[in-house]
Formats: C-alpha cells, sequence, structure tokens
C-alpha cells in the first residue's frame, strides 16, 4: 500500500511536466502551444454549442457575440505569440551576430 502511495506521487511530475512548465517563470514553448490549445478549444466549443444546440435567439445573439470575441482572442493570441517568437529569434541572431564580430562595434566607437 505505502510503495504504491510513493510511486504514484513519483510519476506525477513527469505526467504533469507541461503543467510544471506552464508554471515557471519566463514564456516557454509549452506555454504558447498552451494558449494557442485553450483558444481553438474555445472557438470550436462555442460554434458547436451555436450549431448543434437548440437555444432562444436572445441565448444564441450572446453565444454569437462570445464566438466573434473569441476568435478575434484566439487571432490575436496566435498573432502576438508569432510576433513575440519572431522578436526573440531576432533578438538571438543579433547576439550571436555579436558574439562572432566583435571587432566591428569596436571600430565604431573608434570613430
Amino acid at each position: 500500500g505505502m510503495a504504491d502511495a510513493s510511486a504514484g506521487q513519483a510519476e506525477l511530475p513527469a505526467g504533469l511536466g507541461w503543467v510544471m512548465s506552464l508554471l515557471e517563470p519566463g514564456t516557454s514553448p509549452g506555454v504558447f502551444n498552451f494558449f494557442k490549445m485553450v483558444t481553438v478549444l474555445l472557438v470550436i466549443t462555442v460554434a458547436s454549442m451555436l450549431a448543434f444546440l437548440d437555444v432562444d435567439a436572445d441565448v444564441a445573439i450572446h453565444l454569437k457575440i462570445f464566438l466573434g470575441l473569441s476568435v478575434v482572442l484566439m487571432c490575436l493570441t496566435i498573432w502576438f505569440f508569432g510576433e513575440l517568437q519572431a522578436a526573440k529569434n531576432a533578438e538571438a541572431a543579433e547576439d550571436a551576430a555579436a558574439a562572432s564580430a566583435p571587432k566591428k562595434k569596436e571600430s565604431k566607437k573608434k570613430k
């Protein structure tokens, strides 16, 4: 009994590794993928509610507005993370260029 419990606890971090990575400071690719997945699921959920549930017109208008907001949120999320990733890649490229060619910076200072 006790051995089983301790083994279960040992397995938990491995299974929930992606959750732990979300809680770490900084932005990891896991965070981006998680948010993209959540916003896409939100849009799918609201769209399927509109499609399959037989709701009153007053309720449907709220779902349509919410669907519109969800689509905007999804687009903004994907766009923002794309821009952030591009900025990170550009920064990494600049750092690599600076590391490989420190002489260029020195010559600029002399002028």
